[in-house]
């Protein structure tokens, strides 16, 4: 069961982008708002930007590793059964924990709907390129 490295990198390169487009420019007063965050506090931490961007693309590498070693076990390869595993991945896995900790730590609904719509959509997103990349392999297979 190989993976495919060229596809994971650029799915999680992808995944990265597409974190900017959901908490920049989509959701960005709403997840302020509800992470309890002030623009202020948000320009003053940008210090350590750099820091956090690293770590994030880091992350996006190890989520997309993840999901490519579950597809490479599941068998046929097509865009929309990677979308609908990493979909399911993101709500079953990531959202059920992420909910459960926020009914303890008193985070409000919002935050939780911003978060995990942000990885459930990420991770249907990488599955789509990974499967769809390993569709069009040889075989379905990585060269």
């Amino acid at each position: 069961m190989r993976v495919h490295y060229p596809a994971i990198v650029v799915s999680a390169i992808v995944f990265w982008l597409f974190g900017w487009v959901w908490y920049d420019l989509l959701f960005k007063s709403a997840w302020l708002a509800a992470a309890g965050i002030s623009p202020q506090q948000m320009a003053a931490g940008s210090s350590g930007g750099l820091y956090a961007m690293i770590v994030s693309l880091v992350m996006a590498y190890f989520l997309a590793y993840g999901l490519a070693r579950i597809l490479a076990w599941r068998g046929e390869a097509t865009p929309g059964r990677g979308a609908f595993i990493g979909l399911s991945m993101g709500l079953l896995i990531f959202g059920s924990m992420t909910w459960m900790d926020y009914a303890f730590e008193m985070r409000g609904a919002t935050l939780g709907w911003i978060n995990v719509g942000y990885v459930a959509l990420g991770m249907a997103i990488v599955g789509a390129i990974l499967d769809g990349w390993r569709a069009a392999s040889p075989a379905g297979r990585p060269e």
